[in-house]
């Protein structure tokens, strides 16, 4: 006598939970990983995620994405718990940098004189440093030509000078509003050169040795500097409400789109037609971590869907319209006759 479709479904179903249960279920992810690095030795990383397709999910699920409040909410709490955490608020920062990396660091930025000379013109140059240098240097030339001053009291005849000086000015009109006038109209004049000279000084005084030097006298504060003490200057709340209005202007623009269809189509062309597993074993995944990784995660996780009656529902669903095709129904129909 010939099963029927429903006995032979029920024997299936049983067939395929016992195969995922136990050592059988981590022989057969071993073997379905193995069996997939070996595919990935053969095709090529174009073959298996084409460009347009890497491309269409960075747009559809990168730029995309808009951050929600609750995202935004959930990271803030992550970062804040991490940092306020109580086993770590004495924890010095030599733990997390030590001093080979500290060196390391202060050498790339000693290693880089023209970009110090271009950061230091620029900031000099800048609008807000030339008004604040004119208005110390006017206050300064102000203080010194309309008070008594070391010049003043110790050159014999100065003194009574610049109190003459002053009389003379003040008949001719208010001392401080001539004194302002002419100071700020010689700065005006001068101030280009006054910036160009503190370009100079600055530049010498970030010479290599220099930077080396501070950054010798900056270590012993900074490594013995504790973690808790850096997080209480951290505004979490603020920055990551920054973070997302900026991600969600600049996510939108055109640059964004086409600078990730730039750096995919440079990339895939120079590593699209390379074996996949290749290119994975170059950035350091070799078929042993995938393997490995395959069976760490997809034992529980089987597990899990096994124990819930995840995998029994979606299996007997699936087998049940196999078994109700009339496609299938014809077949037992003629073996059983």
């Amino acid at each position: 006598m010939h099963p029927t479709p429903d006995v032979l479904m029920q024997a299936q179903l049983e067939f395929l939970l016992r195969e995922l249960e136990g050592d059988t279920l981590v022989r057969h992810l071993s073997t379905e990983a193995e069996a997939y690095c070996d595919l990935m030795e053969k095709v090529s990383v174009q073959q298996l995620f084409p460009e347009k397709l890497v491309v269409g999910w960075v747009e559809r699920n990168v730029l995309g994405y808009s951050p929600t409040d609750a995202m935004r909410e959930q990271a803030v709490m992550l970062i804040e718990l991490g940092l306020n955490n109580p086993n770590h608020q004495q924890m010095p920062m030599r733990q997390l940098i030590n001093r080979q990396i500290y060196d390391l660091m202060v050498e790339r930025v000693v290693a880089r004189p023209a970009l110090r000379q271009e950061v230091i013109h620029s900031v000099l140059g800048s609008p807000l440093y030339t008004s604040l240098l004119s208005d110390v240097l006017y206050r300064s030339i102000a203080d010194y030509i309309t008070t008594e001053n070391p010049l003043a009291r110790n050159v014999p005849g100065v003194s009574s000078l610049m109190k003459v000086g002053k009389g003379v000015i003040g008949r001719m009109g208010s001392l401080e509003s001539t004194v302002e006038q002419a100071i700020k109209s010689y700065i005006s004049r001068n101030i280009r050169s006054t910036v160009a000279f503190s370009e100079t000084l600055l530049d010498k005084a970030l010479s290599d040795k220099n930077l080396r030097g501070f950054a010798d006298t900056l270590w012993p504060k900074l490594e013995a500097y504790e973690l808790g003490q850096a997080a209480r200057h951290l505004e979490i709340q603020g920055m990551s409400y920054m973070a997302v209005v900026f991600w969600n202007q600049i996510r939108k623009t055109d640059f964004m789109k086409q600078q990730v269809s730039y750096i995919v189509q440079a990339w895939f062309k120079q590593s699209g037609e390379r074996p996949a597993m290749e290119v994975l074993e170059e950035l350091g995944i070799s078929r042993e971590q995938v393997v490995r990784e395959v069976v760490a995660i997809g034992e529980p996780l089987f597990k899990a869907w096994v124990d819930s009656g995840y995998i029994e529902k979606r299996a007997r669903e699936h087998l049940q319209r196999f078994f109700d095709d009339p496609a299938t129904r014809a077949l037992f129909d003629a073996s059983a006759g």
